[in-house]
């Protein structure tokens, strides 16, 4: 089986993300809500992993890495810092 090799990138045609803050550092962070199987239709509520990045210095959340569907939840005008 042939091994797929990675796409290789050019580091100084990148630009550095930054926080407001101006950290450029950051973290993976976890939300968990549950969905009910009433939703679902599955025969046991299930529990749901968000994973998201927030800065590691001052905890905001990246708004740009946060999906269109979960920024009411998530976004800045929706977020506590951690």
């Amino acid at each position: 089986m042939q091994q797929q090799q990675a796409p290789q990138i050019d580091i100084t045609a990148t630009t550095e993300v930054l926080c407001d803050c101006g950290n450029p550092t950051f973290k993976e962070v976890m939300y968990i809500r549950k969905e009910s199987r009433l939703m679902s239709g599955l025969p046991e509520d299930r529990i749901v992993p968000i994973q998201l990045m927030a800065c590691d210095k001052c905890g905001e959340l990246v708004e740009n890495f946060i999906a269109a569907p979960l920024k009411q939840f998530y976004g800045k005008d929706a977020i506590q810092s951690f």
